[in-house]
């Protein structure tokens, strides 16, 4: 992903960066790239390993220069989050990070992301179909379907009051504590295809309540709570 970097040492760094997907990288190499003009190259493999160290890779300065296929996938991970982070962003972007791990990793990449939170005073929009791993990342969660947010709220409104009968939907079908023995509901149909949608909301070929307007009309957004907006003529 392309990274613009400050043009003056000291400044607060970019507005935004993506958490790449990883092929081939070399860290070192991608950091200096991405801060040509600004550091001196032993600045910058210093700078890369203070990257290692915080997104608490073991042995940093030696995995500095491993390959890939040398490095578990969580470790893999966890470079290419430090690399997003090489230039201070203030807001990061996390498209499925945590996709293809065991559980077990994933729950620590998933508590690592919280802490730098914290500790770098960084939002991050975090892109996931796992609804599971939403609950435990966010402080607000949005739905979207067919592109458009058709829910959004504190997380705990939305997981305890969905709205939206998609949210609803999404719930339904997701396994929790209290599933034994219970028939898990589904969604029926398919996702719409984005080249031939209709006027009306994409979500009513599949919507259980859907209304005569529905096929015609796209709801606009209704406040249910100083916290929570669904788009849904239900409401």
């Amino acid at each position: 992903s392309k990274v613009t970097c400050p043009s003056q040492p000291g400044s607060k760094g970019v507005t935004f960066t993506i958490i790449p997907h990883l092929a081939y990288v070399d860290f070192p190499k991608q950091i200096t790239k991405m801060l040509s003009g600004i550091l001196k190259y032993s600045t910058v493999l210093a700078r890369a390993k203070e990257l290692f160290d915080l997104v608490q890779i073991p042995s940093a300065k030696s995995r500095l220069s491993a390959y890939p296929h040398e490095l578990s996938g969580g470790m893999r991970q966890r470079a290419m989050i430090a690399l997003a982070l090489a230039c201070s962003p203030k807001l990061l972007l996390a498209d499925e990070p945590t996709t293809a791990l065991d559980a077990t990793v994933q729950i620590q990449i998933l508590l690592l992301l919280r802490q730098l939170q914290r500790e770098l005073g960084m939002s991050i929009i975090f892109v996931t179909h796992d609804v599971g791993v939403a609950t435990e990342i966010a402080d607000e969660l949005a739905v979207m379907y067919a592109g458009k947010i058709v829910e959004i709220g504190d997380v705990a409104d939305v997981i305890k009051k969905p709205a939206h009968p998609y949210t609803q939907g999404l719930l339904s079908s997701t396994v929790n504590s209290e599933s034994k023995g219970k028939r898990l509901e589904v969604i029926g149909g398919s996702p719409p295809d984005m080249s031939k949608l209709f006027k009306g909301c994409a979500f009513s070929p599949r919507c259980k309540k859907v209304l005569d307007q529905c096929w015609h009309q796209q709801p606009a957004p209704e406040s249910l709570s100083t916290n929570q907006i669904a788009s849904c003529f239900n409401i």
